[in-house]
């Protein structure tokens, strides 16, 4: 989450040097426009991201496999507020072939209850080694 953070407060200090440089004449406010509402597009795009399922969620769900999935580590066991779609390390046990790393996504809410050794049941696209968790 603190890349996410540094990445806001870029986006910020971008928006802050746009209206700066118009207001000190040095860039026409016509030319600044067009800029400004580019970055405040890609600003209210990055903060709503975490809250829409990855596209992959669906076929997944659809066409997956289930499988268990012991999780390998989990640094979102404390969270709070938003309940935010996350990643997390799994090594997924399939009953057809040999375990395989990947990452399973899931919402905050459910990655809180998940310690690292904890076994889940997952959804599972081997070949893009991706889970959902169940």
């Amino acid at each position: 989450m603190k890349t996410r953070t540094l990445k806001m407060l870029g986006m910020y200090l971008l928006l802050a040097v746009l209206i700066g440089l118009s207001w000190a004449h040095i860039i026409p406010s016509v030319a600044v426009a067009p800029l400004f509402l580019v970055v405040l597009v890609a600003m209210v795009a990055y903060i709503f991201s975490p809250y829409i399922p990855p596209s992959w969620v669906q076929r997944v769900t659809r066409d997956g496999k289930r499988a268990q999935a012991t999780v390998l580590a989990n640094d979102f066991a404390n969270t709070r507020g938003a309940d935010l779609w996350v990643a997390l390390p799994v090594e997924v046990k399939p009953a057809d072939g040999p375990a395989f790393k990947a990452q399973m996504r899931c919402k905050s809410a459910q990655a809180a209850g998940l310690a690292a050794g904890a076994s889940v049941s997952v959804y599972y696209d081997s070949a893009r080694k991706l889970a959902l968790l169940v």
